[in-house]
């Protein structure tokens, strides 16, 4: 069956109203993916997290404290995420594990309110070809002046 025309032009319609709609979908979808800080912590290059909790200050006040259980970050393991903040508030607590130099995919861990400022909750990195591989484990906390975020880097090692 041969198609004519007008059911090549109405092919090209749908063909395009489908690819509007998922233009749409993913430019309402990127805040929720990458949301932007309104405040970010500096990096603190002398934090080692396989050592122990690290603190973050924010510009202006306030600080969070966080720790990844067991220390040594194993990949394909759960992981015992604990935030605890002071001088801030939060309604809600993420972390979103990303790699350095290399794209690991969405990997975002939600952490629930525990009292006085803590929040806890669980992840898992990923498997990577890497023997090494460096991570940003970016903690996001809702706050009522809008989302701030503090870096904290770390690096795992796949045993063979």
């Amino acid at each position: 069956m041969r198609m004519t025309w007008v059911d090549r032009a109405l092919l090209l319609v749908l063909l395009g109203l489908l690819a509007a709609i998922a233009g749409v979908a993913i430019y309402k979808l990127q805040p929720l993916l990458s949301p932007k800080p309104v405040l970010s912590a500096p990096l603190d290059p002398a934090c080692d997290l396989r050592r122990g909790p690290c603190t973050a200050r924010f510009p202006g006040g306030g600080e969070l404290t966080f720790e990844i259980k067991p220390n040594a970050i194993p990949i394909l393991v759960p992981l015992t995420l604990r935030v605890a903040i002071q001088g801030l508030q939060a309604s809600g607590v993420e972390v979103d594990f990303a790699g350095v130099d290399m794209n690991m995919g969405f990997n975002r861990a939600s952490l629930v309110a525990v009292g006085g400022g803590r929040f806890e909750g669980e992840g898992m990195l990923p498997t990577c070809v890497r023997d090494r591989m460096t991570w940003e484990a970016k903690v996001l906390l809702q706050s009522p002046a809008g989302l701030l975020a503090a870096p904290f880097r770390f690096d795992t090692t796949r045993r063979p």
